[in-house]
């Protein structure tokens, strides 16, 4: 599997939002404040809904994220993928020389999926993505 083509592009928006003028001074990419999100989640995330749930494809793809510089894994209960995305994870940090502090893993869940979201997060995305979760309150 290949995302070479997905690098230059990368580039090309980080090149327009710091290279485009709006009224004569740089555009800034919007950021959130510090005061409303207590920790550094990295602004740009690796998204995983459109893998399909296997190694040689989400894992594959997940784990070169990691390996290329991304710190920040978007996926889901719905994107039916997250085991792979897990072991994707846990193959790119120990080729990255990275510990599972070192990147930020973002996962959702419907709202009839759980009874308690921090039981939830806790236990069953854990348990899926073979990594610790973190639930922050």
């Amino acid at each position: 599997m290949h995302i070479s083509w997905f690098l230059p592009a990368i580039a090309a928006v980080a090149s327009a939002a710091s290279s485009s003028s709006q009224g004569g001074h740089a555009q800034a990419p919007l950021l959130p404040s510090k005061s409303t999100v207590p920790v550094d989640i990295p602004p740009l995330g690796f998204g995983t809904w459109n893998l399909s749930p296997d190694e040689h494809n989400a894992s594959a793809a997940v784990s070169l994220a990691i390996q290329i510089g991304y710190r920040h894994i978007d996926c889901a209960a719905a994107y039916k993928n997250e085991k792979d995305v897990g072991k994707g994870i846990e193959e790119g940090l120990a080729k990255a020389h990275l510990r599972r502090e070192d990147i930020w893993v973002t996962s959702k869940l419907w709202n009839s999926a759980y009874v308690s979201v921090y039981r939830a997060v806790d236990l069953e995305r854990s348990r899926i993505l073979q990594i610790p979760f973190h639930v922050r309150q």
